[in-house]
């Protein structure tokens, strides 16, 4: 029985979404429509990374997945930069709440650059023109004979499974891990029986390395902070000094945590 392409489906879905949170940004910058926005474009990618590795066409050799969504990356990256710094000011409201940490030069530095960062922010949403994810959209309809095939499903199949093949050699790279992972996880919407590949488990390390990158993006701003703004003369210094310890430590356990979870993922997907 044949099949309905999914991959089409789901970028139709996502693109509406990433319209409709771009459209909330025009009118007035927001937290959540910032992360959804981002989300959407992480979905986005993923689905066409897909699409353009099951296809072996020739019309389509010379197409480039950074070059097709060129515009749309600069926009992910300009509002990440906001992004991650509302992340370290969330860290850091949770780090306050412990009496013994006084680190208030230090959120006063992220306000100000969130100032900045906000402002990088609205130029790129309202330079955006949108055009990149209309154009791949448009690229979906003409490609009606891959609308529909019977070994679409296992096609999907043997590249989640290729992609998951590689994942041991970026546990010494989290940042790589968790981008691949991403993609799998993405990529489990669009076939059946994905319930073989432990959503619920895979859930759980991308929570573990999501976190290990929210408190590496804080370690950098903070370092950077107290070696070549805050005085030495300054109690905080001595503070945020101890306190990158501690961070380094959070870190080592959230990577230590991610590792163990995805050596048991696979595992456990191997004897399905």
């Amino acid at each position: 029985m044949d099949a309905v392409n999914p991959i089409p489906v789901q970028w139709k879905k996502e693109q509406k979404v990433f319209e409709k949170n771009l459209a909330i940004l025009r009118q007035k910058l927001n937290k959540e429509a910032i992360h959804d926005l981002r989300v959407a474009i992480k979905k986005l990618r993923a689905y066409f990374e897909l699409y353009l590795l099951l296809k072996k066409k020739e019309d389509l050799a010379s197409v480039s997945l950074d070059e097709s969504l060129h515009s749309t990356e600069e926009l992910f990256n300009t509002t990440g930069r906001q992004r991650d710094v509302e992340i370290c000011l969330e860290i850091i409201t949770e780090l306050k709440k412990n009496p013994a940490i006084s680190i208030n030069q230090l959120s006063l530095y992220l306000q100000a650059i969130l100032k900045i960062t906000k402002a990088w922010t609205n130029q790129e949403i309202h330079r955006y023109k949108n055009k990149e994810l209309r154009k791949i959209a448009f690229l979906f309809k003409q490609e009606l004979e891959f609308s529909i095939s019977i070994e679409l499903e296992q096609m999907i199949k043997r590249a989640i499974d290729e992609k998951i093949g590689m994942i041991r050699t970026y546990f010494k790279k989290p940042h790589l891990m968790r981008k691949n992972l991403k993609s799998v996880y993405y990529w489990l919407n669009l076939i059946n029986q994905s319930e073989k590949y432990q959503p619920p488990l895979l859930h759980s390390i991308l929570d573990d390395l999501g976190s290990w990158q929210d408190h590496d993006v804080l370690l950098v701003k903070m370092k950077h902070f107290r070696k070549d703004y805050l005085p030495k003369s300054f109690d905080e210094h001595a503070v945020l000094k101890e306190l990158e310890k501690n961070i380094l430590e959070k870190k080592s356990n959230l990577l230590r945590s991610a590792i163990n979870k995805t050596r048991k993922w696979l595992k456990a997907i191997a004897t399905v």
